[in-house]
């Protein structure tokens, strides 16, 4: 919500909870005109443009679809879905009522990898051998909390966190070609994935790994890409820094911060 407020050309104009009294709280707090707590009585309500779908997984498709046959512009939260075929639905039915929809992968956004998505288009990382993106960080499920649960969230690790890296090197890299994966959940006993592996064929014949875990204490890289050429590592050092070797000369560049949230809107 406050992304919506500090971007330009955007209103933050409703919003919507179950619970009347968080939902009024929240519409005074961020500057909303109104609020609603039920879905039918949200996109009811023709002054809106778009709608901004942050509800767990498991309502994601219903919601999207309605909104699109309101005419809505869709921002929705990621994971997009529970499986293949709600994706498709989803996209279907913004195609046919002739509405965007867009997927909030926040890193597309941030200069950073925009910069190392052209390098690597330029070449100067030569023919691109491996990429990979470890998204690994404490991360505790409440009981009865719905990422919990397969039923509502779709998984742990892999659909939370892999969502991010996987999108991150298809953006750089292109399509992919073929994927396996291991998942497992060996110390908090969750009912979804605890830890998790993702390993990437790209069509251009590159390799890619995303690793993700809700248990593992942390880790300060943020992606590395690797050429035949070069190398480019983005890590964590109070605040984002990006490491550059190129054609054998290497340099490290500091990475400002970025509202990713407020860029997407």
């Amino acid at each position: 919500m406050p992304a919506i407020t500090k971007a330009e050309d955007a209103e933050l104009y409703a919003l919507l909870s179950r619970d009347g009294g968080r939902a009024q709280r929240l519409a005074t707090e961020h500057g909303a005109r109104t609020y609603y707590t039920t879905v039918s009585e949200l996109l009811s309500d023709e002054a809106l443009d778009a709608i901004y779908v942050s509800t767990p997984v498991y309502l994601h498709c219903e919601q999207v679809i309605k909104a699109a046959e309101r005419g809505f512009h869709v921002l929705c939260d990621k994971p997009m879905a529970m499986n293949t075929e709600e994706c498709q639905r989803m996209i279907d039915a913004c195609q046919a009522n002739g509405v965007h929809l867009q997927i909030c992968f926040l890193f597309r956004f941030h200069s950073c990898f925009q910069g190392i998505k052209n390098w690597v288009a330029e070449g100067r990382l030569g023919g691109i051998v491996q990429g990979r993106v470890p998204f690994l960080k404490p991360f505790p499920i409440p009981p009865g909390a719905w990422r919990g649960n397969p039923n509502q969230g779709g998984g742990g690790s892999l659909m939370d966190l892999g969502a991010h890296g996987v999108d991150l090197l298809r953006y750089i890299l292109g399509e992919v070609g073929q994927v396996s994966a291991f998942c497992n959940t060996v110390f908090h006993g969750y009912d979804v994935e605890e830890t998790g592996m993702i390993m990437m064929r790209f069509e251009n014949g590159a390799q890619g790994f995303v690793d993700t875990s809700f248990a593992a204490a942390g880790c300060d890289l943020v992606i590395e890409i690797y050429g035949t050429d070069g190398w480019v590592w983005v890590y964590n050092d109070d605040g984002w820094k990006i490491k550059l070797s190129s054609n054998g000369e290497s340099q490290i560049v500091d990475s400002h911060f970025e509202d990713l949230y407020q860029s997407q809107i």
